[in-house]
């Protein structure tokens, strides 16, 4: 039961997404009537039991322990099936939850109140309406079995009411519209009653109190009512002359109200009135359009309650009877042995945390790991458990290898934990003794260059000494550049310009070398 309703959340949520994106184009190409059908979606996924043998697109997968840590993600089925054997506490389990503490119930119980006090609300906002308007109405006539009633309490013509049905109009409704608007006015809520619009708004209220924390549900809920009215005024306005268009338009206007009972149809809302006036101008769509537009409509319902439904697995599939033997056929050979399957194996690494009692009581130490690896072959399953080990080491003392393990249908699942202030402190210094060994190995290559160059450095040497050895590389440079200069001087290969250019570059060389040499090491 609780995996069915998270499935059957989870696809009403998607077809209400469907929905939102479909409305406007199909309401643009085959009328508003069709747009305001794709709000049935929802609902019937909701009402749609598990289909025996149907293989559903995903499964719901829940883990908890008791230390309080809760996971949720949907799988393929195939992989989910890998939890179906008894696992030990703490591990994941398909569509369950480990019984410290009753996750299942304690989720159950909290959406069943969210949803009995969002209708609550909403049964009071609406008594607290409709009661006092038909309480200190007027009657004016009984048509059909709808009574209309005259009340001070309405901004404008609503209708009310699945099993007393009413239609609402304002104290000056006689004076406020003329004969023609509020001929218009009475078929549009009459309309309403005929096409059992205020059923549709009880349904909608249970699938919204259904998804009373999903955001998407409430957006939905104001498209549906919009779509509503759309769907409605196209059921008024069909095959009308001009005058009634104007009219009705007319009616609209003067109806635009804001604070309306949520159950209830007004008229019009101010959100509603832009979008409602463009809707009214004479489209003529023909036979042929509206049939492919319902055809068309039909599939999308059909594909998208398949895709999101449920499967029962619970019900056997009937076996295939073997193929009759071949007449005048000799005996048949053995077939061969299949080759065994590789097993399937899953790994599953959960970090335990503990408390520093020389810090804060809230600062979380990473303390151990359990690993859990679920092997399944021809045979069933085998689980183990371990404690701090790696999920190789486990896999080892099982007679397996992680790599030849990984073949065609295994899968690794790796529960990763967050990082508490120890988890980074420990981190920085890990990368601080990483930084004093680079540092080690640069002092050596450069004693070694030094060495190489015949100068011994002291062993307490620091990075700068021996980055120029102990300034002895400068030395031997403004030695090398004198030595150079006097030989320039002494030189009668050269002319005059020549050597004064040649000494003058010298000169700037000997003033631009460094007295000594600064090296900036970051770690």
């Amino acid at each position: 039961m609780m995996i069915w309703l998270i499935e059957a959340l989870i696809g009403s949520a998607l077809l209400m997404l469907l929905a939102l994106l479909l409305r406007r184009p199909v309401a643009r190409l085959w009328g508003a009537p069709f747009a305001y059908a794709l709000w049935a979606l929802p609902p019937l996924r909701l009402l749609l039991p598990p289909l025996p043998g149907w293989q559903p697109f995903y499964v719901p997968v829940a883990q908890a322990n008791p230390q309080g840590d809760m996971a949720l993600a949907l799988m393929s089925p195939a992989d989910a099936a890998l939890y179906t054997q008894p696992l030990p506490a703490a591990t994941l389990q398909a569509g369950g939850f480990s019984q410290m503490p009753d996750w299942p119930s304690l989720l159950l119980a909290l959406w069943a109140a969210g949803a009995l006090v969002w209708l609550a609300v909403q049964y009071v906002r609406h008594q607290r309406f409709i009661g006092p308007a038909v309480r200190d109405g007027t009657p004016l006539a009984t048509i059909s079995g709808v009574s209309v009633i005259m009340s001070a309490h309405v901004p404008g013509p609503m209708a009310a009411g699945i099993w007393q049905r009413r239609i609402l109009v304002p104290a000056d409704f006689l004076t406020r519209y003329s004969s023609a608007e509020r001929r218009m006015t009475m078929l549009h809520e009459a309309a309403h009653h005929d096409r059992l619009d205020l059923l549709a708004n009880f349904v909608g209220l249970l699938v919204v109190a259904a998804h009373w924390w999903n955001p998407i549900a409430h957006i939905a809920w104001r498209a549906f009512r919009a779509d509503q009215e759309l769907a409605c005024d196209a059921t008024v306005l069909a095959g009308s002359d001009g005058d009634s268009r104007a009219a009705y338009g007319q009616a609209v206007l003067k109806s635009a109200c804001v604070a309306t009972p949520i159950a209830a149809c007004a008229m019009n809302h101010k959100s509603q009135l832009k979008e409602r006036i463009a809707m009214m101008k004479d489209r003529k769509i023909g036979l042929l359009p509206r049939l492919l537009g319902g055809l068309a409509l039909l599939g999308v319902a059909g594909a998208a309650l398949a895709a999101t439904a449920s499967g029962d697995q619970s019900a056997p599939v009937p076996p295939v009877p073997p193929a009759p033997p071949a007449a005048n056929a000799g005996p048949a050979a053995p077939a061969a042995p299949a080759a065994p399957r590789p097993p399937q194996v899953m790994v599953f690494t959960r970090m335990l945390e503990g408390k520093d009692a020389k810090n804060s009581k809230d600062v979380k130490l990473k303390q151990s790991s359990i690993t859990t690896v679920i092997v399944k072959n021809g045979e069933g399953a085998t689980v183990t458990t371990s404690r701090g080990d790696t999920p190789a080491m486990v896999l080892g003392g099982m007679g397996l290898d992680l790599a030849a393990s990984g073949g065609a249908g295994s899968t690794r699942v790796m529960m990763i934990r967050r990082e508490g202030p120890a988890d980074m402190a420990a981190k920085a210094d890990t990368a601080s003794k990483a930084a004093e060994q680079h540092l080690a190995m640069v002092r050596t290559d450069l004693r070694a260059r030094c060495d190489k160059e015949g100068i011994s450095m002291p062993a307490d040497a620091d990075i700068a000494q021996l980055a120029t050895c102990g300034m002895e590389l400068q030395k031997r440079m403004r030695t090398a550049m004198a030595s150079a200069r006097t030989a320039l001087e002494k030189s009668r290969d050269l002319s005059e310009d020549q050597r004064s250019a040649a000494l003058k570059g010298l000169d700037a060389a000997m003033a631009n070398l460094p007295g000594q040499m600064i090296i900036k090491l970051q770690k």
